[in-house]
């Protein structure tokens, strides 16, 4: 059986993987990096027989991703797979979405998408001078669905690419259309302001974990939302 998790909400996919492997008792855990792996180490840590005589559940992380449009690599990955996999079960956790050419390569293997939910990007694309009326009631929206902990990290990631915008500096990983569109963003604010947004965001979570505020993380992004 194989079971590929992968989507752009990568703490979603994450969570469901640590529990999927905390369920597996009695089953020995390999778990490998499929950044660094060659197609013979893939062989051998599917076909060698369990140490303790019993079922193995194999753990790949990042083994399609980096690998871009290289499609007879990605079918010989999967080739692989498909052969061992009615002695093995095989989790693939991927920390983008994979294409649907390199998901068919896998056959009947349970496929499960975790994306980030469509208020999220509307709540980052609307941080602007000025705009706590319309970006409030968006966070709630947001936070009543998601933990305030994924909003405040792609909060934080958005202003750092904000930052790097500012600077003349394309962010890795954007389409052309999303780096247009973050460049646009970056030029509603002076660089001192995108800099400061940094500053309070990382003050935030130092007063987080040390105990330093009365405010749970959704009470202190909404303050900062109402501070721009």
């Amino acid at each position: 059986m194989i079971i590929l998790l992968h989507g752009d909400n990568i703490d979603a996919s994450r969570a469901e993987l640590l529990r999927m492997i905390g369920v597996a008792k009695g089953k020995e855990i390999r778990q490998l990096s499929g950044r660094s792996i060659e197609p013979s180490q893939l062989v051998q840590a599917m076909e060698s027989s369990s140490l303790f005589g019993g079922d193995t559940l194999v753990v790949i992380e990042n083994l399609f991703g980096k690998l871009g449009r290289q499609i007879k690599k990605i079918g010989a990955l999967s080739a692989i797979l498909l052969n061992a996999a009615n002695a093995n079960d095989v989790i693939l956790w991927e920390d983008k979405e994979l294409t649907a050419s390199v998901v068919k390569t896998l056959g009947g293997a349970t496929v499960r998408t975790f994306k980030t939910p469509t208020i999220i990007f509307q709540f980052l694309d609307g941080l602007r001078p000025k705009s706590a009326a319309t970006l409030v009631p968006l966070f709630r929206k947001v936070a009543a669905s998601q933990p305030a902990e994924i909003s405040y990290t792609l909060l934080v990631r958005r202003v750092r690419q904000l930052i790097q915008a500012a600077d003349h500096v394309t962010p890795d990983g954007l389409a052309p259309w999303q780096a247009a569109r973050l460049t646009a963003q970056a030029r509603l604010f002076t660089m001192d302001e995108l800099v400061s947004m940094h500053t309070k965001l990382l003050d935030m979570d130092i007063s987080i974990k040390t105990g330093a505020t009365p405010f749970s993380l959704a009470q202190l992004i909404e303050q900062f939302c109402v501070s721009l």
